[in-house]
C-alpha cells in the first residue's frame, strides 16, 4: 500500500514546491518528531508551526519564552540539519502564541 502512495506524495511535493509552499510531508515529520529533534530548552515550551522556505517558524507560549529558547537555537538547527540534511532548514523564527 505504501508503494501506491509514494508517487502521489512526490507529485504533491512537486506542486507545493512550484507554488513556493512548504512540503507537507516534511512539516508532518518535524511535528511528529519535535520532542526528539528539539531537545532542551524547546521541548514543552514550543511547537513547530510552519516551514517558510528554509526557515522553521516555532511558536512559544509567551514573550518571556522567546529569549529562553533562543539559547538553544544552534542545537536545534544542528539537530534539524542532521535529520533532514544540509540547507533544508537554515533558520528559526520564534513567534509568541496568538490569543483568541
Amino acid at each position: 500500500m505504501s508503494k501506491d502512495l509514494e508517487p502521489i506524495a512526490e507529485t504533491f511535493d512537486d506542486v507545493f514546491a512550484r507554488l513556493g509552499l512548504p512540503k507537507p510531508q516534511l512539516q508532518a515529520e518535524i511535528a511528529a518528531e519535535w520532542d526528539e529533534l528539539a531537545g532542551r530548552p524547546w521541548v514543552g515550551r514550543s511547537r513547530p508551526l510552519v516551514l517558510r522556505g528554509a526557515t522553521l517558524v516555532v511558536e512559544v507560549a509567551s514573550p518571556s519564552m522567546v529569549s529562553l529558547v533562543r539559547y538553544g537555537e544552534s542545537g536545534l538547527l544542528k539537530s534539524l540539519r542532521e535529520r533532514f540534511g544540509e540547507g533544508v532548514i537554515t533558520a528559526i523564527e520564534v513567534v509568541t502564541r496568538r490569543l483568541g
